[in-house]
């Protein structure tokens, strides 16, 4: 994790050297719903639950490619009673989280994007790195609980050899967008960001119960409690609980609005 955080530091301090050869930046601000692909909560297609909001910096260095960096925060959720399978809902978790991330990309257009040039549009993909934070919570006898400090699935305790998962992890952020040059002065968009997590636990959910005695012995009733909340008196330890060959995703959709800013060097070369 160290390593993947020096190199995304690393990547944005060249990278962001960069801007001041570029012919036009633009400082932008994003908005729209969130998507959660995990172990928990509804396994289908469906509408954004909830929201996210950032801002931007974009360096375009030619009308084809650019490069942007991103602060962006947000939240999502997931509850196993929104799902379509029953078993998910038998198994009735639920979770939601904040989301802060920070991600370099570059964006590649489809048509020459010409910054300045009213009417100018195009498709783009894009793809990147990025670092996230996270911090998976749920409700439990009407109040908010932090799942990562119970061990859930028995880390901290006898029942595995794992510790406390981090709370923090690199994203591949790639999408898809649409933009339009409104003026000389404004860009607006929409896009659709898939995020690929390093992590299986931003619901708190990737492998195994575990035994829910010696789970409450030592890491307390509520840690029991809030492992196991099917409300099935059996002992399920040893069987699955998540799926731990497929970390966690989720998805951005909203829409963008720049401002175009124009370098030093391009006033002089029109100079």
């Amino acid at each position: 994790m160290k390593a993947v955080n020096r190199i995304i530091y690393i990547s944005l301090l060249v990278l962001t050297t960069q801007f001041t050869n570029a012919q036009l930046v633009e400082i932008g601000a994003t908005g729209g719903g969130t998507n959660f692909v995990g172990d928990v909560g509804n396994n289908g297609f469906h509408l954004p639950t909830s929201w996210y909001g950032g801002l931007f910096f974009r360096s375009n260095f030619n009308p084809w490619w650019s490069m942007r960096i991103s602060y962006n925060q947000g939240h999502v959720r997931g509850d196993d009673a929104d799902s379509h399978w029953g078993w998910r809902q038998n198994r009735n978790l639920s979770f939601e989280s904040e989301i802060t991330e920070v991600s370099l990309w570059f964006e590649f257009n489809f048509y020459e994007f010409i910054g300045r040039q009213k009417g100018a549009n195009s498709l783009y993909i894009f793809g990147g790195v990025g670092l996230f934070f996270f911090d998976p919570v749920t409700e439990h006898n009407g109040e908010t609980v932090r799942l990562q400090p119970l061990g859930t699935e028995g880390q901290g305790s006898s029942l595995s050899s794992q510790g406390l998962y981090s709370l923090s992890d690199y994203i591949l952020p790639f999408g898809i967008g649409y933009k339009v040059s409104a003026s000389q002065l404004i860009t607006l968009g929409f896009e659709v960001g898939f995020r690929r997590t390093g992590t299986d636990y931003l619901d708190d959910v990737s492998g195994f119960y575990v035994d829910n005695q010696i789970l409450a012995e030592e890491n307390g009733a509520l840690a029991a409690a809030l492992s196991d909340r099917s409300g099935d008196p059996r002992s399920r330890g040893g069987q699955l609980r998540g799926n731990p060959n497929r970390d966690d995703w989720y998805i951005f959709s909203g829409i963008t609005i720049s401002f175009k800013l124009y370098s030093a060097r391009e006033k002089c070369a029109r100079f």
